[in-house]
């Protein structure tokens, strides 16, 4: 017997092909958007603000200070020192080069601060410094991929897109992972990416000028918008996971439409605000940071020194650069600190400060320092993080981390820990291997020593 169906079912079933044809392409450009997952211990943080100082300051310049360094100014490196061949000079020939910064002793812990940070010293008691960061890689592409992806090759998730994943987004009407830079990266954009997991992980990059968001005005009348993504869903009656992810990600744009504007529009706050960070890109950066993180962002990674003259990768003239770097990040990072502080969100807004590597204690070309990642500094606050201590040490001069060394897979377990993820657990399954953001790694974290618990 022949089955009959009436014009109206005719046009559902018509128009559920239509609308599953006109998203097949978009539904390719990436998969169903994971679930957050049961955090694996209690959470210390719930957000991160990531200053990423794109090009590796460094360290006998900052938060290390060397006096033997500048004792030794102008004479030849150590014998010990010898066994290490950059890609750039030979370092046999090579020459001490002293730091023109002053060190104070600051706050109660009375932390020894570069005089270039005027600012930070007044926050010695809220931050840990770290002065024994490492790993091997000495060329940027691959230090940059290492540090915000524990690889050193591309492909890899980013930490950022890790976090989105594992924890999901505290904001129904934001991106879970927000980027700003100051200019083009040397390792591209894909540093920040989701590699193998779920697109909708990826870091959303804020526009330097023009709108923040890109491609985020409104093309129709909201409430139009609105009719056509509710018609879709009918469509799908939750039938395609697939494609209700994907109908998930259009809302989202859709409510960031309205959301995002007012996040990032910091012309409404107050005059003492303003004035505490300052007027300068990476301060406005450092504002709109904290403004995305109070309404729900789980990590923003600001990358400063990308711009051309600004550069942190300083193989000419170190001293006098890094002066004018110093003071470009100073008061936007304590205001960051302070202006949490103050709203209560530091206690679970962790902030860290590092690059890629570090900086010889040698000169290179003209008054310049190479790269150095055998030995570099950075420093946490907040989430958790009991300040005013200092963790490992550098040799004399602050070429190797020899002392409480923390590898930079330590270093991302130790994030995943203080935001309640265990760093073994939180994998996936990819090509037939388990693949996580510390690879075999990470079993050294510095959780108890960041967080005051006896060790």
């Amino acid at each position: 017997m022949e089955s009959f169906i009436n014009r109206r079912e005719m046009l559902k079933r018509s128009g559920l092909g239509c609308g599953m044809l006109a998203l097949h392409s978009l539904m390719a450009e990436s998969t169903a958007q994971a679930s957050a997952i049961p955090s694996h211990f209690p959470a210390k943080a719930k957000n991160v603000i990531w200053l990423f100082m794109h090009g590796g300051p460094s360290q006998m310049d900052t938060f290390d200070p060397k006096p033997l360094l500048n004792d030794l100014h102008g004479k030849k490196a150590p014998a010990s020192f010898h066994d290490i061949q950059t890609s750039f000079t030979d370092v046999k020939k090579q020459k001490l080069l002293g730091s023109d910064f002053t060190f104070s002793r600051c706050g109660q812990s009375g932390m020894e601060i570069s005089d270039g940070f005027k600012y930070m010293q007044r926050h010695a008691d809220d931050i840990a410094v770290i002065r024994s960061l490492y790993h091997k890689d000495f060329n940027h592409n691959p230090a940059l991929w290492f540090m915000n992806s524990g690889h050193n090759k591309g492909g890899r998730p980013s930490m950022g897109s890790w976090l989105s994943y594992g924890l999901g987004s505290e904001a129904n009407n934001l991106p879970g992972f927000v980027v700003m830079t100051d200019g083009a990266m040397k390792a591209g954009s894909g540093v920040w990416g989701n590699g193998f997991l779920p697109a909708t992980h990826q870091g959303t990059k804020l526009s330097a000028s023009g709108p923040p968001i890109p491609n985020l005005e409104q093309s129709m009348e909201s409430e139009k918008q609105l009719k056509m993504l509710n018609y879709i869903r009918q469509l799908d009656s939750g039938t395609h996971p697939e494609l209700e992810a994907r109908i998930k990600s259009y809302e989202l744009a859709f409510r960031m439409q309205m959301a995002a504007p007012e996040a990032l529009d910091i012309a409404n706050e107050s005059k003492a605000t303003l004035e505490l960070y300052g007027k300068n890109v990476f301060s406005r950066q450092c504002l709109m940071a904290r403004r995305l993180v109070e309404r729900g962002v789980r990590m923003v990674q600001i990358y400063n020194g990308c711009s051309s003259g600004d550069e942190w990768d300083t193989h000419h003239h170190n001293n006098s650069r890094h002066k004018k770097l110093l003071r470009n990040v100073d008061q936007g990072c304590a205001a960051l600190l302070a202006d949490l502080k103050a709203r209560g969100m530091l206690e679970d807004t962790l902030v860290i400060w590092c690059g890629e590597f570090g900086r010889t204690p040698t000169t290179e070309k003209s008054s310049g320092r190479d790269h150095n990642p055998y030995g570099f500094c950075g420093w946490m606050a907040g989430g958790g993080v009991q300040g005013g201590q200092v963790i490992g040490a550098t040799d004399e001069i602050g070429f190797r981390a020899v002392e409480d060394k923390v590898h930079v897979h330590d270093f991302h377990s130790t994030i995943l820990k203080l935001m309640g993820l265990d760093h073994e657990a939180l994998s996936v399954r990819h090509k037939g291997l388990d693949l996580r953001l510390t690879d075999l790694h990470g079993y050294h974290d510095i959780y108890d020593r960041l967080t005051g618990r006896k060790v």
